[in-house]
């Protein structure tokens, strides 16, 4: 599911980010193209979770009265042919997949609590006073950690106090003001999500970028002197980056920022260019439900991964016969004649409950159950269910399968765990 979740959120973010790269990056128009940003941020994260729901409980394809189709096998999925799109053995494939993914969002979030450990140490040991509004740590001069912003508290080291603190504080009080901080927090949970999308990593600089384009306007707004501001930014543009995830003096390229300082506030004809992100983040969503995306989508959310039961066999509370149980096996137990002999018998034996198909309730239902290494089925259990007359069905003609050809590890035949979701579908015009 996480992993499906991820990549539908990859596919919205790219397409929002591209479309801000085109139209908006670079204008002067600094609280216009952060709510932008934002905005992108929240539909990324929070429309997977509506499609995969859709997905998941609304199947759709061709029309039918009391249609029953079987979904993914164990890795598997079918294709408009009735033959596997991919090899059962696909499911060892997802399940490396998965893990690496798992892995890749692990260590991201370690780092990022890293740099948050490093912020709170130079926080901690640097001398506190407190201005009403927020708090000024002063560090040792012998630090080389430029001026940076984060909650509260603002850090600079005495010298920088000394000889420009009025303007870095406002610089810096201009980033508390806003909340930058908070900004920044949701774009590295967006990054722990999709550790992997170059679009999520580049969209964290143009909102750090446009944090510093509003805190460089406050503080001309106040009178400053526009080329001592420069020099000062020039001064501090080598600082040492224990910061990185906080808002700092020296964040975002300074040509860039000298450029925006001298440029004039962009026109409302081209405001009005953010109103093209709304169709462009809807062609992200149209992508994910063409039907042969939403297939893979849906196939990989369904496929079940997990450690080899093997691995937890020595584990004090598990029972016996569990422990023979193989969800990892060299070779997949498979029906007699192979995947379309099973669609076929499914389809000559399974019956569309009366009570369900008069109710107009359809939906995927998907069991669990162990091929022994006879091949006979045992054990049916409802993983996802959809209403008691459908479930109860699945699980009838599950318990009436012939005996299957077990799975095989290092040669032997053994029992092995499979998944079958069986797609119960209506159609929409039955009267």
């Amino acid at each position: 599911m996480i992993l499906s979740y991820s990549l539908i959120s990859s596919v919205i973010l790219c397409f929002g980010y591209l479309a801000y790269r085109w139209l908006m990056a670079g204008e002067s128009q600094h609280s216009l193209n952060r709510n932008t940003l934002l905005m992108i941020y929240v539909v990324s994260l929070a429309a997977p979770i509506i499609l995969l729901t859709m997905l998941l409980h609304h199947p759709s394809g061709h029309p039918g009265s009391g249609m029953v189709e079987i979904g993914e096998l164990t890795g598997g999925m079918i294709g408009a042919d009735g033959r596997p799109a991919f090899s059962m053995t696909s499911g060892k494939v997802l399940t490396l997949v998965y893990r690496i993914y798992i892995g890749g969002a692990a260590l991201t979030a370690v780092y990022f609590l890293f740099g948050l450990g490093m912020l709170a140490r130079i926080i901690s040991r640097g001398e506190k006073t407190e201005f009403g509004t927020f708090s000024l740590i002063l560090v040792e001069d012998t630090c080389k950690t430029a001026p940076f912003s984060w909650g509260r508290s603002i850090v600079m080291t005495r010298r920088d106090y000394e000889e420009s603190g009025d303007m870095i504080l406002l610089h810096e009080h201009a980033h508390l003001r806003h909340r930058h901080w908070l900004d920044l927090l949701l774009a590295y949970a967006a990054i722990c999500v999709q550790w992997y999308n170059p679009a999520a990593w580049a969209i964290r600089e143009e909102l750090k970028a446009v944090h510093e384009y509003q805190a460089d306007e406050t503080v001309m707004s106040e009178g400053v002197d526009l080329r001592e501001y420069q020099t000062l930014l020039l001064n501090k543009a080598a600082g040492y980056g224990y910061q990185s995830l906080a808002n700092s003096l020296n964040h975002s390229k300074l040509k860039k920022r000298v450029t925006m300082m001298y440029k004039k506030k962009t026109s409302l004809k081209r405001r009005l260019f953010a109103l093209a992100l709304v169709p462009a983040i809807g062609a992200g969503i149209a992508v994910t439900a063409i039907p042969s995306v939403a297939g893979v989508l849906q196939s990989i959310a369904e496929t079940p991964v997990s450690i080899p039961s093997e691995m937890n066999a020595s584990a004090p509370d598990k029972a016996p016969k569990e422990k023979d149980v193989y969800v990892a096996v060299d070779n997949e137990a498979e029906f007699p004649g192979g995947m379309e002999d099973l669609m076929k018998w499914l389809n000559d034996h399974i019956v569309y409950p009366k009570e369900a198909e008069k109710e107009g309730i359809q939906g995927r239902v998907i069991i669990k159950f162990v091929i022994e290494a006879d091949g006979s089925v045992t054990n049916p259990e409802i993983i996802r269910g959809v209403s008691p007359a459908l479930d109860k069905e699945a699980l009838r003609i599950v318990s009436e399968m012939p005996k299957w050809q077990a799975a095989k590890v290092n040669g032997k035949e053994v029992a092995s765990y499979f998944h079958l979701p069986i797609v119960f579908r209506l159609n929409k015009d039955k009267k």
